[in-house]
């Protein structure tokens, strides 16, 4: 048993920006160089929450496959800074979809959620669950980010939006050949934001200036990838197409280089959304599959991704 991605969908804020100035002269120039290369973004307006957008995109994803939501026996969702603390926007998102009565799950591994839903899907497809819609819905443009740093710091060149998949459950394989997800705590202040209910203040997301914290953050992902490959006996020429998180070009490159994988095997819309957070790989996806349709049945795809914490993900999908 096994699953096999059947649809996809996105919801993408109508509101779009420019990019007015690629923030290398920043104080954190290093950092902000990694983030680099995006031309506009998303930005998300007042009514444009994580649910409302978890709902449209998944919707999306349910019209795409032709699926009654009434035939989803899993919903496994990540959802950004959202309204609520308790419940989480997944048990909102619910009724309006039209699959309430599914087994909900909130699983947070931050950047490297989608994959982290992925693997929970193949495994619960063991059990005897059927149907599994993944939703990543992303609002960190204007509640992670202060204005300042939205102009001038890598805040400028995040994006927000949502991607929904439906899989289900195969005899054999399925899609998912391998997958390992791995913490590495040693780099836990990377990237972090603090509590207000502790703080009592309004917190943004704030990044590390320890240059060894940066560099040991953006080798860790590919050696993650490289033991997958290891693992399975397989190299570069195996792979059909790669696809990443997206926090920067300059970061994609590096994390091809560290695998000597070439960057025209990585699909990214990096350029047109900027960094999506957790919801990159599934609006990426469903671009490739339904605007530039690149993807085909049989393609080895190296899907590669890290979170805060760290927690690296990487996994090899025969689409």
């Amino acid at each position: 048993m096994g699953i096999r991605i059947i649809s996809t969908g996105v919801y993408l804020p109508k509101t779009i920006e420019s990019i007015r100035s690629d923030p290398t002269n920043s104080e954190q120039s290093e950092l902000a160089l990694l983030f680099s290369g995006a031309k506009e973004h998303r930005i998300c307006q007042d009514h444009e929450t994580p649910t409302y957008m978890g709902i449209q995109a998944a919707h999306s994803a349910l019209t795409d496959g032709g699926i009654d939501p009434q035939t989803i026996d899993v919903v496994l969702c990540y959802s950004a800074i959202e309204d609520h603390i308790t419940p989480k926007a997944v048990y909102g998102m619910m009724s309006e979809i039209g699959c309430d009565g599914a087994m909900a799950w909130s699983i947070d591994t931050a950047c490297a959620s989608f994959l982290s839903h992925l693997n929970c899907a193949n495994a619960l497809s063991l059990t005897g669950k059927r149907r599994f819609l993944i939703i990543e819905s992303m609002n960190w443009a204007n509640r992670a980010f202060n204005k300042d740093d939205r102009a001038t710091g890598p805040g400028s060149l995040v994006g927000d939006g949502a991607g929904a998949v439906v899989a289900e459950t195969v005899a054999g394989r399925g899609s998912i050949i391998d997958s390992i997800e791995t913490t590495s705590t040693a780099n836990f202040d990377f990237i972090k934001m603090h509590s207000a209910q502790v703080t009592g203040n309004r917190e943004f997301l704030t990044f590390t200036r320890n240059h060894r914290i940066i560099h040991r953050s953006f080798s860790i992902l590919p050696e993650t990838a490289q033991q997958l490959l290891d693992k399975n006996r397989l190299g570069k020429n195996d792979i059909t197409w790669t696809f990443t998180h997206q926090p920067g070009v300059t970061a994609i490159n590096k994390w091809h280089e560290g695998l000597d994988m070439p960057i025209k095997k990585n699909l990214n819309t990096f350029h047109l959304y900027g960094n999506m957070f957790a919801a990159n790989i599934p609006v990426t996806l469903d671009y490739f599959l339904m605007v530039e349709p690149n993807i085909k049945r049989g393609d080895i795809i190296l899907a590669f991704t890290a979170g805060a914490g760290i927690h690296c993900a990487a996994s090899l999908i025969e689409f």
